[in-house]
């Protein structure tokens, strides 16, 4: 498929169809959609774990405000604590459960964060 940088002004609006155009078109990071994208939380972590490939600044506090999007981006993008997401995700017993489970680890001995 051929860019064209007409429609890319209205496609870099959506963060759904940013995500999707800079995956199989682009292939690779979308810069004049990234704007867009990081005021969704589950677009931005999409885009992160797949275009970014890494953490994504811009949407960090977007994606710390859902228990949900912050527990997904910890283990897959960051691989680690996020601290500016756990007072929300302290919020949701499933989500503290899982994040305390699964990342929040100092050694062999998984981290109490005391919220």
């Amino acid at each position: 498929m051929k860019r064209n940088s007409e429609s890319e002004h209205y496609i870099a609006q959506s963060p759904c169809w940013a995500y999707y155009h800079a995956l199989e078109v682009v292939k690779g990071r979308f810069p004049a959609a990234e704007p867009a994208i990081a005021k969704s939380p589950d677009w931005a972590y999409y885009y992160a774990r797949d275009m970014v490939k890494g953490r994504f600044p811009a949407a960090e506090p977007v994606i710390a405000q859902s228990p949900f999007w912050a527990y997904w981006y910890a283990r897959n993008v960051i691989k680690g604590r996020f601290p500016a997401a756990e007072p929300v995700i302290a919020q949701s017993p499933h989500w503290a459960h899982r994040y305390n489970r699964h990342i929040s680890k100092a050694g062999d001995h998984y981290y109490r964060v005391d919220w």
